[in-house]
């Protein structure tokens, strides 16, 4: 075969997996419409029936998206070298979280799944710091290195909705909320429902695009027009947040069963003046108003891409009282893998503070040294500073030794042998021999 013939086999082959890649997008798109729809049934049952096949058939679409190959890029910094296997969003995320960006980057090319595992010990014996792979929660071969963590690709965050509703900013606590929020107040500011196309394109475009843009920068995801319109807006509708009756913010946002979803948010030109005066308070307080109206018990305060717990956006929605949950859409992991962490590395990972589902629960990742890893009288600020922040304890995680759950409670009553050992744990983050938890 000449090379020409070679050069053309080489670019039908792609187009024909760009094309096979797109139609799996889609079925992402259904399958997490359909978990959206799943909480509409009535009956928990049916709920959580739902929402199994929905995730499995994601979880599925999300492996054979990733089949055959990975990209892999090495990413060195002066004192870390990296090896990232994904796609480019998730490459920019651990460049930012981890590099700060500064960094050189060569290309390892695209990695065969059935070598992955192969491959990731070869970077690994090679000197490599840290290899990060982000895989379907399902990837059938589970990876392994001296040092192994998972952490989910999406972070969820909910909250009850308290009656009465002013209960929640009740308290020193939200002192400045309720100034903030009286101060609007007398300012004219209000808020209004609306399912008009007028009004969902002006938030769309004058609002959530500049507001995303602004916040995150070239880290910006942005939902595509007829996406938002598509799946959320033709179910829901968007809260406008209104001063002297113009709006000036909004929220897109939807209610299924006892559930009221914030799906996109937005400030006009993301307008530094609004910005200061508090308007996201508004935001959330006016959209829970209008969710609690419309019979909703529980505040689905959105997901975020990737999971870490120094996320401002993480804290900002924990600061309303948000609880961490399984989050609502079709996400991977990130596995994370060492042969031996330096100090500084170790520490830059634990002040990042990933966070890792284990069987349903959620808990922040805390990586010892070999040293100190059976140190535990200094666990009980870790334990406190994490369930504060919505999660169920934390995991330590350190080399040669088996993952371990801490919870405040038990920290508090002394009972270190109820410390839960994660011993069949793999780190993909399920369990191994066989069994997968989907639901």
């Amino acid at each position: 075969m000449t090379g020409c013939e070679m050069n053309i086999l080489y670019r039908l082959s792609r187009s024909v997996k760009v094309w096979f890649n797109y139609r799996l997008d889609r079925i992402i798109d259904v399958s997490e419409l359909f978990l959206g729809d799943a909480y509409r049934f009535p009956w928990p049952s049916a709920q959580g029936t739902a929402k199994r096949v929905a995730r499995f058939i994601g979880d599925i679409a999300w492996l054979l998206r990733d089949f055959p190959r990975l990209s892999a890029t090495r990413v060195v910094r002066t004192d870390w070298t990296i090896v990232f296997v994904g796609g480019d969003i998730g490459l920019r995320e651990i460049c930012h979280l981890l590099l700060e960006d500064n960094v050189e980057r060569q290309e390892l090319g695209r990695i065969p799944l059935w070598k992955l595992s192969e491959r990731t010990q070869q970077w690994l014996a090679q000197g490599v710091d840290l290899v990060v792979c982000e895989l379907s929660r399902i990837h059938p071969r589970p990876l392994s290195g001296t040092l192994a963590f998972a952490v989910p690709t999406l972070t969820q965050q909910a909250l009850t909705i308290p009656e009465p509703l002013e209960s929640l900013i009740s308290g020193k606590k939200f002192a400045t909320e309720r100034h903030r929020l009286n101060k609007a107040r007398r300012a004219g500011f209000s808020y209004r429902f609306s399912r008009s196309k007028a009004d969902f394109d002006h938030f769309y475009y004058r609002m959530h695009l500049p507001y995303v843009k602004a916040r995150h920068g070239r880290l910006a995801l942005v939902s595509r027009y007829e996406d938002q319109w598509k799946r959320w807006f033709v179910r829901g509708g968007v809260v406008l947040v209104t001063q002297q009756d113009e709006p000036v913010a909004g929220v897109l946002c939807y209610v299924a069963n006892d559930t009221c979803f914030d799906i996109a948010r937005g400030v006009l030109d993301a307008d530094p003046q609004l910005l200061k005066q508090g308007i996201e308070t508004m935001i959330t307080w006016y959209a829970m108003n209008w969710a609690r109206d419309q019979g909703a018990k529980i505040y689905d305060m959105g997901a975020l891409p990737y999971s870490y717990r120094a996320d401002g956006a993480f804290n900002s929605k924990r600061r309303w009282g948000a609880q961490v949950v399984r989050p609502r859409g079709i996400y991977g992991v990130w596995t994370f893998l060492a042969q031996d962490l330096s100090a500084s590395l170790r520490d830059h990972l634990n002040r990042v503070g990933f966070i890792s589902e284990i069987e349903g629960k959620f808990y922040g990742v805390l990586l010892s040294s070999d040293a100190d890893s059976m140190a535990k009288n200094d666990l009980g600020p870790e334990l406190r500073a994490v369930e504060n922040l919505g999660l169920d304890g934390l995991v330590e995680i350190s080399a040669n030794t088996e993952p371990k759950t801490h919870s405040l409670t038990t920290w508090s009553a002394g009972v270190r042998e109820k410390t839960q050992e994660i011993r069949d744990l793999d780190c993909n983050g399920h369990l191994s021999k066989g069994y997968h938890h989907w639901c």
